[in-house]
């Protein structure tokens, strides 16, 4: 039983005793988390300004959100808007072709090669040597930046993944939570990502329970998938309809890309699922294969995502889903916040 079943509520009574365990490194974990809150909302810790606008594309929990499409919608928009946007990250994950991280080529994918990018743990840094290159960008989009409160921002952009949003209602490592739900008073939008997944009754719900936390206005943002490429060529998304396929994904929410899958008339019948950013051991790849051969299934499809750390040549029976982002109710808000950011200072 891993971490995630046990932060899932399974386990029976051995999961009980578990989570229990994890309680006091839980409590302790808040402590600290609420000592930095204060540290900044004091001014005893420095917050330090870049000179161009920065939008934070940030969660409340460990684990995928949907961040990599909603940041490259982000960027387009922005582009569209005649800006050219640069990305800060992390870059945290293994490295591959290039040298960014699994997301940040991904991203690059999604955006193309004239993304200008910097992977830097401490995000002030990187901040000034993207802005002190050739091309540099003259707006700023913070990936996974909600807790990264030494760069000031101008605006936050908080995604809550409607099928888990409140992270099993702990902190970690009890449960997903990196802060306490209070925390989105400091967003200036909240984005309710993988809505498709969830019943429009309880996507209300959820966004009443939002407000009882942030006046901010609230979007709702669908991932869905743009094209499927298999062998080597951009295929219809129709082309997976009754297909028997293994499902491969090494990313924070395995279950949401079967989800996926499913809905575009696939049939999932085995899968090899990795922890986030994992990487298939030497040999792995050829391990799938055969498990997919001795389920009956006609394809393995993985997500962009783990495709970007598999050597190539990829045999002919491996496919690639990419998937995108879609603003499917709040645009006007995520519009008008988009005219603050890049409205000139008073």
């Amino acid at each position: 039983m891993g971490i995630h079943d046990l932060q899932a509520g399974g386990g029976g009574t051995a999961g009980l005793l578990l989570r229990g365990l994890l309680a006091p490194a839980s409590w302790a974990y808040g402590l600290a988390v609420a000592l930095r809150t204060q540290a900044y909302e004091r001014g005893w810790k420095r917050v330090e300004r870049l000179p161009v606008p920065v939008l934070s594309v940030g969660n409340l929990v460990a684990g995928g959100t949907g961040k990599t499409p909603v940041t490259a919608c982000l960027v387009q928009r922005l582009r569209a808007r005649g800006r050219r946007p640069g990305v800060l990250s992390r870059g945290y994950g293994p490295r591959v072709a290039g040298g960014l991280s699994d997301e940040g080529a991904v991203l690059e994918g999604l955006c193309g090669p004239g993304l200008p990018q910097r992977e830097d743990p401490d995000r002030v840094r990187g901040g000034r040597a993207l802005l002190g290159g050739a091309g540099a960008p003259d707006v700023l989009v913070l990936d996974d930046g909600f807790q990264h409160r030494r760069l000031a921002r101008d605006l936050d952009l908080v995604l809550l993944d409607a099928t888990c949003p409140w992270g099993h209602g702990h902190l970690l490592p009890r449960g997903l939570l990196r802060e306490r739900p209070r925390a989105l008073a400091r967003a200036h939008l909240v984005a309710l990502t993988r809505c498709e997944q969830v019943e429009p009754e309880r996507l209300d719900r959820l966004e009443r329970e939002v407000g009882q936390h942030t006046p901010a206005p609230r979007l709702r943002i669908a991932t869905r998938a743009c094209h499927v490429e298999l062998e080597g060529r951009h295929q219809p998304l129709q082309s997976l309809a009754g297909q028997r396929v293994l499902a491969l994904a090494g990313v924070g929410r395995p279950q949401a890309f079967r989800h996926t899958l499913e809905s575009l008339g696939a049939e999932v019948v085995a899968t090899r699922f990795l922890p986030d950013h994992g990487v298939l051991p030497a040999g792995g790849l050829a391990a799938v294969l055969e498990q997919a051969r001795r389920a009956g299934a006609t394809q393995v499809i993985t997500t962009r995502k783990d495709a970007v750390k598999l050597p190539g040549p990829w045999p002919a029976p491996l496919g690639v889903l990419d998937i995108e982002a879609e603003v499917v109710a709040g645009e006007p808000a995520l519009e008008a916040a988009l005219d603050r950011l890049l409205a000139p200072p008073a």
